[in-house]
């Protein structure tokens, strides 16, 4: 098993999908979902960095000729789970800023009706 740079910076950015995970939780910055998805993506890049054989394995299973063809679709399919549910929250953010805006309005008249009266 030889081990390249490209394993050091995979180990290096999986610490810091970890490490970011943690703190925004530590923090209470974000959702505990986020977390989940930080961890898993840390993880395995820590694991692929430390074991960088196994896409072998998995280009068996795919039925793929190299590996390089299996960490390319490994990857495409994290990115679009991460795209997703990235797209999925912005939408949900969205509607509850609109929600906001509405209530602001609201509030806003009222006081301006009582300051009225």
């Amino acid at each position: 098993m030889a081990y390249t740079l490209v394993n050091l910076i995979a180990l290096v950015v999986g610490l810091a999908f970890l490490i970011n995970g943690y703190v925004m939780v530590k923090q209470g910055r974000e959702a505990i979902a986020l977390f989940v998805v930080s961890v898993a993506i840390g993880s395995g890049l820590i694991f692929v960095a430390v074991f960088p054989d196994v896409f072998q394995v998995v280009a068996t299973v795919l039925g793929l000729e190299l590996k390089a063809r299996a960490i390319l679709v490994i990857s495409n399919l994290t990115l679009f789970v991460v795209a997703t549910y990235l797209f999925n929250r912005i939408g949900k953010l969205y509607d509850r800023l609109s929600r906001l805006n509405e209530e602001v309005s609201l509030l806003r008249t009222e006081l301006e009706e009582q300051r009225n009266e």
